[in-house]
Order: structure tokens, then sequence, then C-alpha cells
């Protein structure tokens, strides 16, 4: 089941992902393996209160593993509170360096915080543990269209767009890009 919820994630089906994470915590109420990506996908439906009650949850589970401080440093992230967001997934790749999902969403922070400089720096350390990593190259692609940097940014997509054909984001961010050349 959890392998179903972490696919349909990745393919955008995010209320069937919900679903089956759902159903795999009222199952085992103690996993917290792949629950930082379903914590990913109640950040997208911004469903706040299930965030919150899922870190609070994990937080009591065990507060010393890289996904919980992932879980909590993205209900931080919701509430706006990017600093303690910052915080959490700084935590989070204390304990686990290679945690890759901590690295891209440590960049996506940066850039709320328009700190774009450590920004291009998480997500180049997050594609350099995982080249297929595609919101990396994504987040790298938007850090040069803040730096109005357009040529940088359509390298940077490409790289998304090749690795997730299918995310119509993608093509829009290109397209956009295209544009201003």
């Amino acid at each position: 089941k959890s392998q179903m919820a972490v696919t349909n994630y990745g393919s955008r089906k995010f209320d069937e992902s919900c679903r089956l994470f759902k159903q795999i915590s009222v199952q085992d109420p103690y996993r917290l393996d792949d629950m930082d990506t379903y914590s990913n996908v109640l950040f997208v439906l911004e469903l706040k209160a299930d965030l919150s009650h899922l870190a609070h949850h994990v937080l009591t589970v065990d507060k010393y593993r890289s996904q919980t401080c992932c879980i909590v440093g993205n209900y931080c992230g919701l509430r706006g509170d990017h600093e303690k967001a910052v915080l959490y997934f700084k935590r989070a790749l204390l304990l686990d360096s290679h945690c890759l999902p901590a690295w891209t969403l440590l960049g996506h922070e940066y850039m709320e915080l328009k700190n774009i400089s450590a920004a291009v720096e998480t997500y180049q350390k997050a594609v350099d543990l995982d080249p297929r990593e595609f919101k990396a190259w994504y987040g790298l692609g938007q850090t040069y269209e803040v730096l109005r940097m357009p040529l940088y940014s359509l390298y940077y997509y490409k790289k998304a767009l090749f690795l997730q054909p299918q995310d119509s984001r993608m093509l829009v961010a290109l397209g956009g890009t295209y544009e201003k050349l």
C-alpha cells in the first residue's frame, strides 16, 4: 500500500495518495517510513489540520528521525513559519545528511525566504545526491528565473522535464522562460 501511495503522489494523484496514506496510518500508527511523503501530500492539498496532527504524532513516535523533522518542517512551512521550517530541515540533515527530501524542501523554504544563494546551494546538493530528483532541477530553474538568468533557467527546466515529462508545470515553466527570451 505504501508504494501505491508514493506512486500516486509521484503521479500527482494527491487525493488517492492521501486516502492510502490515511489507511496506512490507521493500520500502522508507529510507521515513519514514507510518512514524509504523506506530509508532502498534505502540504500540497493544504490540509493544515491533518498535517498538524501528523507532525504532533510523529514527534511522539521518534523525534530523532529525519522523516519526523521533514514532516514537522513541512507543517511549519504550510503555516508560513519558514524560518522554523528551515531549522527542522537542517535538523533532518544533521540526522541524515543523505536525506534527499530534506535538501529539496530546504531549498523550497530558502526560496520562500528569498535567500536565493542558499536555495541554489541546497538544490545543487540534492541533484548531486540524486540526479533524478526533478523537484530540485525545477527548483534550480526557479532560482535562476528569479535571478533573471533565463538561459540557466531553461537548462534546469529542461532537465526537470526530461525526468518528469508528464508534469505540465515543467512545460509551463519552459514556455514562460522562452517567452522572456
